[in-house]
């Protein structure tokens, strides 16, 4: 279970003139905020969303810090963290949940990210824009 977060073309058609004035790092300005802040809006958002089990005692995930993320090149990936593999089920509405709807509090909560992720991504590349030039 892991949600991915990655740059699609289509979606970024307000940044292409931004990227036109920007010589070859582009990549790298774009990487340094999708793998430090963008995931930070993402994980919070998810974690709104997640069930609070009245079950089972003790720290439950979302009182945790249970996410993860993984760092690909134009995008992150979020995944539970090894103990907090467990959050499949009620995700997904297996083991356990079976007969349940499927929450989908991860897709959900990236979802429910995007727009902010995208508008902190144009003022990264604006902040750069108006210190290189």
């Amino acid at each position: 279970m892991s949600v991915k977060f990655e740059i699609d073309y289509e979606e970024v058609e307000k940044l292409e003139q931004k990227f036109k004035r920007i010589p070859d790092n582009i990549e790298n300005i774009i990487n340094s905020y999708l793998h430090k802040d963008a995931p930070k809006l993402a994980k919070s958002r998810i974690v709104s969303l997640m069930p609070l089990s009245q079950k089972k005692e003790g720290i439950h995930a979302k009182q945790s810090n249970p996410l993860r993320v993984k760092k690909i090149n134009l995008g992150f990936e979020i995944l539970p963290k090894r103990k907090f593999n467990y959050l499949v089920f009620p995700d997904q509405a297996l083991g356990t949940s079976v007969g349940n709807n499927p929450d989908e509090f991860m897709q959900r909560g990236l979802n429910q990210s995007i727009n902010d992720i995208m508008e902190g991504l144009n003022e990264h590349i604006d902040h750069y824009l108006e210190e290189e030039f």
